[in-house]
Order: structure tokens, then sequence, then C-alpha cells
């Protein structure tokens, strides 16, 4: 789980700015906090500001973080610093994570400067009991220095780390934990001290789903046959009309038309590689994969054979004999797609990053799916962050106010992330009338003597 995130120096963030899902003492709602011996977090994590805080550029952290341990440097990179300072493009930006695995808490981060491209330094630690940092590794590449901390006993997992840490240095566009990762499968059966890297970057890869507005997106496990039934009772449910889905053929032409090559190419390549390991198996899975961008949606299965079969999603309403697809469906409905996964149990222990989960969803749908959430939450280790302007969510007392933070623009342009509590309210004072007062800061200003002459000028 989700302890920590920072990240500075990266576009509208400055100075380093820290996101944390750790719990206070509010007893509000202490059913739906996840609670082990050393520590206490909160399940769902809500972010408010105005247009252009900064609010999505959090989000974009998360996704560059993701990508470079993943896939490496993403597209644009380059200028993704914090350009309002000019001596930004000569400092790295620097990303840092603090996560609950297994029971024990672990930080890993990296620094890279943007505008070269160039990884400088990646670090590795476990947070003992008492709060001291263990190192499992440093790697300084403006040194030419690797160093394997006392985390490792075994000389054979000692030996295999340095090896692979000492060749790393001469590459600064790849992280550590991918080139551990890459093709070593075998290595992390043999020895057990191993896996901590193994566990880091499935966390980062299977556990860590990121949504935004412009992303095309992968995944969607519970997109199957044999649950259609009950996504379509919950789709019903929530009034859209819904009452049957089904998957029918699409031509793999299509198919390229509609999605970029290269991830289409991606996709088959990876499930040709599951299959190779899915037909070792005793028992013989069909690999697949699924994807959608705003009005497709696709699933990709290949046989024993290695034929690739490509079916997309379609609709029934009141007339169980009449479907529709995806494009014929309201933008409401394909944004709820985006977002059910997050009500099934297919969720536990995943973190959902989600930007303007509001995006196309009238405001009491918006609230009603965070309220379902949060009473799922209550069984599940499953932590969902939003972004959203739907002040609705503030005024129903919806959320614990260790669940809410504002992220705000400076005079300088750079993006501050406020909790809640770091504004102090009285205990009768409401957060929803202290959004509208001013007291927050998280609503936009408007220039009324400029809007007014418009107004003026526009009339002349």
């Amino acid at each position: 789980m989700l302890i920590k995130f920072s990240v500075s120096n990266f576009l509208s963030i400055n100075e380093k700015q820290e996101f944390s899902m750790l719990a206070n003492k509010t007893r509000k709602n202490s059913e739906r906090i996840y609670k082990s011996k050393n520590i206490k977090l909160t399940k769902c994590k809500s972010v408010f500001g105005a247009n252009a805080s900064g609010k999505s550029n959090l989000v974009e952290a998360f996704q560059f973080m993701q990508d470079m341990i993943e896939d490496g440097l993403p597209r644009g990179f380059s200028t993704k610093y914090f350009r309002l300072s000019k001596e930004n493009q000569y400092l790295p930006s620097i990303f840092e994570i603090e996560l609950l695995l297994n029971d024990r808490k672990y930080i890993y981060g990296f620094s890279i400067k943007l505008n070269e491209g160039a990884i400088q330094n990646e670090w590795l630690y476990e947070i003992s009991t008492t709060g001291i940092n263990k190192l499992i590794f440093q790697r300084n590449i403006l040194k030419k220095e690797f160093i394997t901390g006392e985390y490792f006993k075994d000389k054979e997992a000692i030996l295999k780390i340095e090896t692979y840490g000492k060749d790393s240095l001469d590459d600064s566009e790849i992280l550590f934990l991918n080139i551990i990762n890459t093709n070593k499968s075998k290595m992390f059966t043999e020895n057990i001290e191993l896996k901590i890297f193994r566990d880091i970057f499935t966390w980062f890869v299977f556990r860590l789903t990121i949504s935004n507005p412009s992303t095309i997106l992968t995944g969607y496990p519970y997109f199957s046959d044999s649950n259609l039934n009950e996504i379509a009772e919950l789709l019903n449910a929530l009034g859209t009309g819904i009452s049957d889905l089904k998957f029918v053929d699409v031509p793999k032409e299509i198919v390229k038309n509609k999605i970029p090559e290269k991830l289409y190419i991606k996709i088959t390549a990876d499930l040709e590689k599951q299959n190779v390991k899915a037909k070792k198996s005793k028992e013989y899975r069909s690999p697949s994969g699924m994807i959608r961008g705003p009005k497709e949606f696709y699933t990709f299965e290949i046989d024993q054979n290695d034929i690739i079969n490509i079916k997309t999603i379609e609709f029934s309403h009141e007339d169980s004999s009449i479907f529709f697809n995806l494009k014929e469906e309201s933008d409401g409905t394909a944004r709820l797609l985006d977002l059910i996964e997050i009500l099934f149990k297919v969720s536990d222990n995943h973190t959902f990053v989600i930007d303007e989960i509001d995006r196309c969803l009238h405001p009491i749908m918006t609230e009603k799916i965070i309220e379902l959430f949060l009473k799922m939450a209550e069984y599940r280790n499953t932590q969902l962050i939003i972004t959203s302007h739907e002040s609705r969510l503030l005024a129903d007392d919806l959320l614990r106010n260790d669940e809410i933070n504002f992220i705000l623009k400076t005079p300088s342009g750079s993006s501050i992330i406020n909790p809640l509590e770091k504004y102090q309210l009285r205990a009768d004072k409401k957060v929803y009338a202290a959004l509208f007062d001013g007291t927050l800061d998280a609503i936009p200003i408007f220039n009324t003597n400029k809007l007014e002459s418009l107004v003026q000028k526009s009339s002349r």
C-alpha cells in the first residue's frame, strides 16, 4: 500500500511536495482505515483545487515514476522540469515513494536531470520498526558508485546485485529497478532475499493503476464473459438503463486503425510471451488483455495455436434484443467503465490514481461512486486517490478530514499541496463553507474589473 509520495522540480511543482496517505487520530469512519502494528493508512484521498492549480500534474508525476520503472523515459520528458525558474533546467527532478509491502515499509526513489534524460541517483531502503533506514542499494551514476546495503546476508545474492549494479553505472537512461527485473524471473525464485526487487517492481507495474482523461487505458481484469452479468447489474443499479452486456468479434484491421501501432504491437507481443508460459502450465488458460480509448473497448485473447482474437463490448437497454456499441452510449456510461473496477473485489491490494473522477458524470453519480467505494473499503485494502472539482463531496460530510487535500498555485506559479489539517479549521467550521469563504484558497479567483471591462467593450 502507498504511504507517501514526493516529487520536486516537475511541471508546476518546484520545491519538494509530499502527498501522504497516513491517517490521523480522527475517529469518524475509522472502520475504513487500514491498521497494522506500526501504521494507520487512509484508503481514500481526494485532491481539490482551482483550474490550473496543479492537480493533473500531481497525477502525471505518479505516471512519470511508473513509466520510468516499467519502460524508461516517456515521450516529452526533456521539458517537464519546473520551467518558470531558469536555473531549474540544471537541477535534478526527484521522485520518491514510501510503500507498505508484506507489512514492511520501504522507501524507493531516484533523481534525474530531465533536460538531458540522465538519471543521477537511485536508492532503496527498508524502514525498520524503530524508524531506522536500512540500505538495500544505492546507485550514484555521477560518482560511478554502486553500494549494496546490509539488508542482504546471502553471499550469492550480494554478488549478483553488485555485478548487475556495477554494469548499470554505464547506463544513465534506465533505472536499476528495471534492469534487475528484466528477464531474471528465475533469479528471484532461487534466492528469496532478492525478491524485494520483484515486489517493488510488481507494485508499480501491476498494483498501481493511473487514469487521466487523455490516457488509453489497459487492464480491466474484471471484464470477462463470466463477470458480464455482475457488471451489467451494477451499471443498471447506477441508473444507466443498461440491462445486458455481450462480447462480439472485431476484425484485426479495424482495431489496428483505432489504436496506436506501437500499442497494438506491445499488446500482441505480451500475449505471445504469456502464452509460452501458459502452455507449460498443467492447467492451460488463454492469456488475455484489454484496452479502452475514449469510445473504444477491445479484449485481446490468444489461444493454444497462438491465434489472437479481438472482441468488443456491446450493451442492451430496456429491450434486451437490441445491442449498441460503446460509441452509441453516453460519455457518462463510457466514463463508468473507467471507474467500475474499483467497486469489485478484483481491486483488492491495488492503488488507483484517477484524475478528474467527476469528468462526464452527474454530480450525484460522482458522489455515489465515492460512497460505494468507501463502504467497500471497509472490507478491502484498496486505495483510491482522486482529483476533483466536485464540491458536493465536501458538502455532504462524506470524507474524513485526513482524506482531503488541496492544491494551490503560489504567486511564482508553483503548486503547493496542503492537507486539510494544515488550515486548522475550527471544530464547528464546515469544510464546504470554508471552501467558498476563501479560507482554503481552492477555488478560482476572478479579476472582476477586467471581466467587467471586457463585457463593456463587447457591448459597444
